[in-house]
């Protein structure tokens, strides 16, 4: 018999048992979907609520010259408190009602008109807001000193442009393809990654070492189908399995992007649009890893007497899977993203491709390396599952 054949039919009698596996669409589809919706949802709500402009709330000891302000441009604007005294303006920063304390007492047109102007700030490194206050005060007050400065300009009637002698020009060079200022980006690829290898971690172990106990191997191992048919058809239903939940991932952002929340607006504020040939490198390096990761639960759980012993090192896996996925989500801060051992590591060199196809970087160097690696794992694997599929051992049971 060919083994194509027995290839097909033992696929297609797996493929058949995680349909009616509830426990399957559960981890392959449904939870991928539910917990990334809300994942973006909550994202959503948290980045909403960081930049919306807030209000500080500040003491000031001689408000006269400190009022409520709003500069243009800024993410804060400050709620002023007048308070008597430094001590009073202390007492509510000890109990969180400003914080920060600013003394103005010293700021007046005698000391303005010296240049001796002084303003005393008082803050609590307890307080995570108080270094943003001490931020909106300090450019609030170099606000102040450039309408002080302009004054002097005028009085002795010279250009008010010299209080700013240098001008900056801004130019944004961000792609519009690209969803720019999306935090939920750069977390995509961790995300399909470790959806990928644990949509088929949560199967794997009954797919194989739990025919072991139940007795059901060796009815398939005795069937007129070689055992390499047997290995492959498990490995490509499980890559099924991987590959449906990792790009369930993928489309469950996308929906969400669409529906254009109110509460997501602020996660995608250009949209979300990949070009073609973006998808269809994400798609060819997407299945590069499942195959990469289905071989190797496949070999690990055929080793395995049981499914108690493949689920320990199933455990112990996992943290060599998660551990790349989250360097890809800082890697970007070391200033080392394109570097040659980044491009030449496993599974991290996936996740940053990942991204760049995702934001339309695109940094198709990693495409070869990546591709390479990932189909080179799942040869040695696969050759080690129908290995172990031959041996006797497979129909032990201890």
């Amino acid at each position: 018999m060919k083994i194509g054949y027995g290839v097909k039919q033992v696929f297609l009698k797996e493929i058949r048992e995680l349909a009616r596996d509830r426990r399957v669409l559960q981890a392959s589809i449904v939870m991928p979907v539910f917990i990334i919706a809300i994942f973006v949802m909550i994202m959503g709500v948290i980045q909403e609520s960081v930049v919306e402009r807030k209000a500080v709330e500040i003491a000031v000891v001689g408000s006269e010259k400190f009022g409520s302000v709003n500069l243009p441009g800024m993410e804060y604007e400050i709620n002023s408190t007048p308070v008597v005294s430094w001590e009073e303006g202390l007492k509510l920063l000890r109990e969180k009602e400003v914080q920060a304390v600013l003394d103005t007492t010293y700021i007046n047109e005698k000391t303005l008109a010296n240049a001796n102007a002084r303003a005393k700030i008082g803050y609590s490194s307890d307080d995570a807001l108080s270094p943003v206050a001490i931020g909106v005060i300090k450019q609030s007050i170099a606000h102040q000193n450039n309408i002080e400065v302009k004054k002097k300009l005028t009085h002795f009637k010279v250009d008010e442009s010299f209080a700013e002698p240098i001008k900056i020009d801004e130019v944004n060079f961000s792609k519009d393809k690209a969803p720019s200022g999306s935090n939920i980006i750069s977390l995509l690829p961790y995300l399909i990654i470790l959806w990928a290898f644990y949509g088929g971690m949560s199967i794997v172990s009954d797919l194989v070492a739990g025919e072991k106990e139940r007795g059901t191997m060796e009815t398939l191992l005795v069937s007129p189908v070689r055992r390499a048919a047997v290995a492959l058809g498990k490995i490509f239903s499980l890559m099924v399995v991987c590959f449906v939940s990792s790009l369930t991932t993928l489309v469950a952002v996308f929906a969400v992007a669409k529906l254009n929340l109110p509460m997501t607006k602020t996660l995608f504020p250009s949209g979300l649009s990949v070009q073609f040939i973006d998808v269809l490198a994400a798609l060819i390096l997407l299945i590069s890893l499942v195959s990469f990761f289905a071989t190797m639960l496949v070999s690990i759980c055929a080793y395995s007497r049981n499914i108690r012993e493949a689920q320990t090192y199933l455990g112990l896996l996992s943290f060599v899977i998660i551990l790349p996925a989250i360097f890809s989500q800082i890697i970007g801060f070391t200033g080392m993203e394109r570097a040659l051992w980044v491009q030449w590591t496993p599974i991290l060199n996936t996740a940053v491709l990942l991204k760049s196809l995702i934001s339309g970087e695109g940094h198709y160097a990693f495409l070869g390396p990546a591709l390479l690696e990932n189909f080179a794992f799942a040869a040695i694997f696969l050759r080690l599952s129908i290995q172990l599929f031959r041996r006797e051992e497979i129909v032990l049971r201890v």
